[in-house]
């Protein structure tokens, strides 16, 4: 009765003057709502059917929110165990991310050390062959250079033999003497070519 008065007591406050145009007793004749006589019955078979699932229906239902329940609690588990899990495997992830960085550092420095002992190698090497190479160089220099003084001490001894014999089978004069450093160098090839 009071499910279908609040509603009309809503359309009252909408339409106020309708309101009065209802009268509530009449409306409890009608046959949507029903008789002493039959609610006494309805009620009594409500509980009876409130009982009975009370009995058996609301066991199950029980039942089941329980197992779903534990289902969803053991999956709150699960979720829980995995994510430590989870945040273990990162967490050594991150480690040995950490080592491997730290490990390549320590392979680039001694890469870069072992480079920087082969390069001064090297240069040790190439400084040790050009030293080398320049020596044999003086050396050869010094070889051609002895060479070329004694073919040209030789080639003064020749000259001053020669220069010997004309003069001592001519009278030396400065005219002479002029013809005869001529005469000389003429011989050897001369030195203006």
């Amino acid at each position: 009765m009071r499910k279908v008065a609040i509603p009309l007591l809503g359309l009252t406050a909408f339409a106020p003057s309708t309101a009065f145009a209802f009268d509530l007793d009449e409306l409890m004749k009608t046959p949507i709502f029903p008789t002493m006589m039959e609610f006494i019955p309805m009620i009594i078979t409500f509980g009876i059917l409130v009982i009975l699932m009370g009995k058996f229906v609301w066991p199950i239902a029980l039942k089941a929110l329980d197992e779903r329940a534990e289902k969803i609690e053991g999956s709150l588990k699960k979720a829980e165990a995995a994510k430590i899990e989870a945040e273990d495997i990162l967490t050594d992830s991150q480690d040995k991310l950490s080592e491997a960085r730290k490990e390549s550092a320590v392979i680039i420095d001694a890469g870069k050390s072992a480079g920087e002992t082969t390069r001064a190698d090297i240069v040790k090497r190439a400084e040790e062959e050009a030293a080398e190479i320049i020596s044999r160089g003086y050396a050869s220099v010094e070889t051609e250079r002895k060479a070329a003084f004694d073919d040209i001490k030789g080639e003064s001894v020749t000259l001053a033999v020669a220069i010997a014999e004309k003069i001592l089978n001519e009278k030396i004069t400065p005219d002479v003497d002029a013809a005869m450093i001529d005469a000389a160098i003429a011989d050897m090839g001369g030195f203006n070519d």
